[in-house]
């Protein structure tokens, strides 16, 4: 009577265990694709970071070169004409540089500062920008000073 019991329950059963097969296979395989589609985004998230430090990274070097150039400081290069350089593919960057150095105003010396009356500081506006060969792009500005006799 058990043998008659067990092929009854069995005939019963009309495919079941291939269904239930099915329904994991598929829940396996969307977990799959979304994982898939997931690291594909956190790769392109990376790969947009790493460009926009690659930018900012080279407008810092912009700056440097600013810095280095000994045209940039005049008292000639003013806010309706500052001195611009543009530097191309410096370093190990394929980002484009663009600088430009402008006079603002002087300032005499603080007392205190270990200069006399007769110094000035003249103030001088940096602004750097860079776009890499993806199109992410910065801009720095800075401002430096001179020391310089009257």
């Amino acid at each position: 009577m058990y043998e008659m019991n067990s092929i009854a329950l069995r005939q019963n059963q009309k495919g079941a265990a291939l269904i239930t097969a099915l329904v994991f296979l598929v829940i396996l395989t969307m977990l799959a694709l979304g994982s898939m589609s997931t690291s594909t985004l956190e790769e392109k998230m990376a790969a947009n970071s790493q460009e926009i430090n690659r930018a900012f990274q080279t407008a810092e070097g912009g700056i440097e070169v600013a810095f280095n150039d000994p045209n940039s400081f005049s008292l000639t290069n003013t806010q309706t004409n500052p001195y611009a350089a543009i530097v191309t593919n410096f370093g190990t960057s394929d980002a484009d540089t663009n600088y430009s150095v402008a006079y603002r105003q002087s300032t005499t010396a603080k007392r205190g500062s270990g200069w006399d009356s007769n110094y000035v500081y003249y103030h001088f506006g940096m602004q750097s920008s860079a776009v890499t060969g993806s199109g992410a792009a910065t801009v720095i500005n800075a401002g430096a000073y001179q020391v310089g006799y009257k």
